[in-house]
């Protein structure tokens, strides 16, 4: 099973990445406190490459991805979101990756909440996980407003993660 795109939301589309996104994801993925807490760090433009070949080999595997959250009202690409595969369970993590300039406006909130309901509706998870840095508070409080619950303190990428989980309704 596939999760159809796009997914569109009050003020965001998520959609698959295309050629023309490569300017503003490399300058997202160059950012050093946007990867303050994402495992493989800064970006370079084979880096991005690297990435985005990545998100398509897991997209065919599983049928779903990280995909690019763009502002509808302005068509400007603030960022990603999307799944990855929880490596000890095999479940969809869902992660986000947003412009500082649009931080703290909601959209982290907004773009991963769409992208649960969408996984709940087309995938057969029994629930979706985020593994959160435990340094990283503003992506725990997206993780609790969007409905996900703590479920304890886990080492992940050589550093403490709080794991959250949304069960299926």
């Amino acid at each position: 099973m596939t999760i159809p795109l796009p997914l569109v939301t009050e003020r965001l589309i998520i959609r698959p990445f295309d050629a023309e996104d490569r300017p503003a994801l490399a300058a997202l993925y160059a950012d050093p406190e946007v990867m303050r807490y994402i495992p493989y760090g800064v970006l370079d433009e084979a880096g991005v490459e690297r990435v985005l070949a990545k998100y398509a080999r897991v997209e065919e595997e599983y049928g779903f991805t990280v995909w690019a959250v763009v502002e509808r009202s302005t068509g400007a690409l603030l960022g990603d979101v999307g799944f990855a595969v929880y490596e000890a369970t095999g479940e969809p993590e869902v992660g986000y990756s947003l412009v500082r300039s649009a931080w703290g406006q909601g959209f982290a909130s907004e773009a991963a909440a769409a992208c649960i309901a969408a996984a709940f509706e087309h995938l057969e998870a029994p629930r979706v996980v985020a593994v959160v840095d435990a340094e990283n508070a503003p992506s725990a409080r997206v993780a609790e407003r969007i409905g996900m619950r703590r479920k304890g303190l886990i080492d992940a990428h050589g550093r403490p993660h709080i794991l959250f989980a949304k069960e299926r309704p």
